[in-house]
This record gives structure tokens, C-alpha cells and sequence, in this order.
């Protein structure tokens, strides 16, 4: 055991009030039960939520019976925020913003207990790649995983974390970042698929040779990884790639093994499905907030009882079809991850959803408010702020007016003009 590596995790257990070190251990023993056994701690778990918790929260006494057959939504979430508050739970509860993949942000309670079991969940990933506790990790990402404000620099710091930011991906920008995770011998690299991928092609087509002597693996989170980029990113860093899913609201936590299959922990959520096929999760976790049904906008098949040659005991994600993420490039070339446009929204209540519109000359933002009008200060702010980072010869703000959509009726929340063709809904 790295002595040192887990005094780290003990220090933010200690400083924040979690239990990582003890929610890992527990995930860890977990993981290797039968599944029959996991599917009775879900459905025990689930039963405990239903009968203990629920029916002491605003919203879903009010719902009655119904409750069992509604669908919860972000929209549902944000006009009630108040009414999903349990009056049994007495520890503290946070806000926390989720990323807005779908171009919908989102801003819930959540707590310790929670929190713990996420960060729990994504050690777990990365230890199938043969992280310890206290290896150097290199966050390739946006702020929905690598915050700059005092709090978050700190806990990455314990955490033994250096971010690199997906929303600068020129060829300097990358030439730099690689520089310091080879000389900071950086053991794991997390972050958006997109953005790894990024780096990889950069790596595959440069003149320079690289090597990372002491990189373990890869663990892409976030997006859906394609096998190109899985195969870009693994040629580039020559280590394997596992694919990580979480939708921290929602209590869904995934992992890939090395078998290429990815288990999602089912004794912290419960999956159902709707008509259409999207996934509706009950987060078992959050005694404070609780989310019954809650629509995650992601699509993917669930496989139970099936045994996987890694011996592990959690049921199978199959065919999953949720969150891609885009990349905008302005007539200099530079990339900006879409995630950006996730944050600059994100703290506005009245923007429903957004899309993001370009090409080589022009970059136009559409957004869905709660009324047609946006305040002259916030339109200036937010040109001010995409003009501050990417070059365009125009740009434009659009309130209120249809979204276009792919061939499949899911929202595109960036789309390059010059590519792609789509019809508006």
C-alpha cells in the first residue's frame, strides 16, 4: 500500500467530510459479489429510498400514486427545486451544477455521501489501468472536471491532479501539455474523449518522438468513445484505453474492464427505461435530493446477470448511444472543446437550451429562454466572452428561434455549418 498516496485521500476526508478511502474499500469487495447478490442490494437499496425517504419530500407526496410511472426532468427539477429537499435528512447538503451536455444545465443538491461514492467510482476506474492511490493524473479537460477557483485547485492538488484545459488544443498549446505530463511522470490521463484524441492526433503526426515511460493507461470520460479514437488514442500513448460513464445526478457510475466491458455499479442506482428507450435512473446515494426516474437524456442497453471473464459481479452497459461532444474551430484554427459554451451558460436559469452554429467565417449561438428577451449586459458579456478566445468575422446571438436537428431527431448542440446539413425542429 502507498502509505503516502492514501494519506492524501485521508487529508480531503478529513478537510471535506467524505468517506472515499472507506466507500473505494467497500466498491473494491463489491465489485467481485455474484450478480444475483448485487441485484438484491440494488432492489434493497431502492426499496429503502422508496419507503424511508420519498415519502418525506414535497414533490412526490404531492405526485400520489403517480409517482411510480412519472418521468423526472431538469425542467421538473429547476421550477420545484425547493419541494425535493427530504425533511428527514439533517447533514449537510451542496449545490452542484451538472455540465449542461445536452445544452440543458442543471443545478441540484446533492452530498457528502454522494459525493464520496462518485469520486469512489471514478478511482475505481482508473484502478483497472493499475492507478494507486496518490499517482500523478493528468486531467485533460473543461471546468466540469477541473474547476480554477481556490477550493477545487486545492483538493487537485491533494488529489495529485494537474488539469490541462480542452478548451486550448493548438498545436502549442498541446506540444506544452505533453512536455509536462512526460516530465511530471504523470502514471494516468483523464478527461474528454474528444480532447484525448486531440492530443493523440497531434502525437501520431508529429515529427517528434514520444514516449511516457511511466503513463499506466488512459481513462476517457464524458463522451462517447468511438473505437477511432480509442485506437488513435492507444497507438499515440501505446498503454490501453478504458472508458469511463458517469451521470453524477443520476448516481450512475461505469467502468470499463479489461475485457471491454463496461459494469455500471447497480447497488447505487436503479435503471428503467421509457418508451423511446431513454434511461431513467433512481439515485440510491442522495438521501437528501432525491431523483426517482430522473430522464438522463442518454441512450444505452442494460445486460444483467451475464458473467464477464473479469469475474465482476455488476451488470453490463451495451450499445450506448449518448453525449457526443464537438469541437468549434475559428478561421485561425483554433479548437475550443464545446464544453466552453457549457460553462458560459451554465448560471443562467433563463436559458433553457442553447446550439451552437459555424463555419469558417461566422459563429452563431441560438438559445431557448423563458421569455424573448435577453438583457443587453448578458448579450455583450457573452459576445465579449467567445470574442476574447475565438476569431470569427461575425457573431451573432439568435433568441427563440428553432434549433436544427440531425437526421435522428437528437439534439446537436454544436454544429459546423460547412459539414454538416440538418433541418430545424
Amino acid at each position: 500500500m502507498n502509505i503516502l498516496g492514501h494519506a492524501r485521500f485521508w487529508i480531503i476526508d478529513a478537510l471535506r467530510g467524505t468517506n472515499i478511502v472507506a466507500t473505494l474499500h467497500k466498491l473494491r469487495e463489491e465489485q467481485y459479489l455474484d450478480s444475483k447478490t448485487l441485484a438484491n442490494l440494488s432492489y434493497s437499496n431502492h426499496k429503502d429510498l422508496i419507503e424511508t425517504v420519498v415519502p418525506l419530500t414535497e414533490y412526490y407526496t404531492n405526485l400520489g400514486p403517480k409517482m411510480t410511472s412519472s418521468i423526472l426532468t431538469k425542467e421538473i427539477i429547476r421550477k420545484n427545486t425547493p419541494a425535493f429537499f427530504a425533511r428527514n435528512f439533517i447533514k449537510k447538503s451542496f449545490a452542484k451544477g451538472t455540465g449542461g451536455s445536452t445544452g440543458a444545465p442543471l443545478v441540484y443538491y446533492t452530498t457528502n455521501e454522494a459525493q464520496s461514492f462518485m469520486w469512489a467510482g471514478i478511482l475505481l476506474s482508473w484502478e483497472t489501468l493499475g492507478y494507486q492511490l496518490g499517482d500523478k493524473v493528468a486531467f485533460i479537460s473543461g471546468t466540469s472536471l477541473g474547476k480554477n477557483d481556490l477550493k477545487h485547485v486545492v483538493f487537485h492538488q491533494l488529489l495529485n491532479i494537474t488539469t490541462y484545459s480542452a478548451y486550448h488544443l493548438n498545436d502549442a498549446d498541446i506540444a506544452s501539455y505533453l512536455t509536462h505530463i512526460k516530465k511530471s511522470t504523470t502514471k494516468l490521463i483523464y478527461g474528454y474523449a474528444t480532447a484525448i484524441n486531440r492530443v493523440a492526433e497531434y502525437i501520431l503526426k508529429s515529427q517528434i518522438t514520444y514516449s511516457f515511460p511511466h503513463l499506466k493507461g488512459v481513462v476517457s470520460t464524458a463522451e462517447i468513445l468511438s473505437e477511432k479514437h480509442r485506437d488513435n488514442i492507444e497507438k499515440a500513448f501505446n498503454v490501453k484505453v478504458h472508458n469511463q460513464y458517469g451521470c453524477n445526478e443520476a448516481g450512475i457510475s461505469a467502468f470499463e474492464c479489461d475485457f471491454g466491458n463496461l459494469h455500471y455499479i447497480n447497488s447505487a442506482t436503479k435503471i428503467e427505461y421509457d418508451k423511446e428507450g431513454n434511461v431513467l435512473a433512481t439515485n440510491l446515494v442522495n438521501k437528501a435530493f432525491p431523483m426517482v426516474r430522473y430522464f438522463t437524456g442518454d441512450k444505452f442497453e442494460t445486460v444483467e446477470n451475464i458473467s464477464c471473464p473479469c469475474k465482476r459481479g455488476y451488470p453490463i452497459i451495451e450499445n450506448f448511444m449518448g453525449r457526443t461532444c464537438d469541437m468549434v474551430i475559428d478561421k485561425q484554427n483554433k479548437i475550443m472543446h464545446s464544453a466552453f459554451f457549457n460553462v458560459l451558460f451554465r448560471d443562467n436559469n433563463h436559458i433553457e437550451q442553447f446550439q451552437v452554429l459555424f463555419n469558417d467565417k461566422k459563429l452563431t449561438i441560438y438559445l431557448q429562454l423563458d421569455s424573448n428577451d435577453l438583457p443587453r449586459e448578458m448579450f455583450t458579456h457573452y459576445l465579449d466572452a467567445i470574442k476574447n478566445i475565438m476569431d470569427f468575422d461575425d457573431y451573432a446571438i439568435e433568441i427563440n428561434v428553432p434549433f436544427l436537428s440531425a437526421d435522428n431527431a437528437k439534439h446537436r448542440y454544436v454544429i459546423n455549418t460547412s459539414l454538416d446539413i440538418s433541418t430545424p425542429v
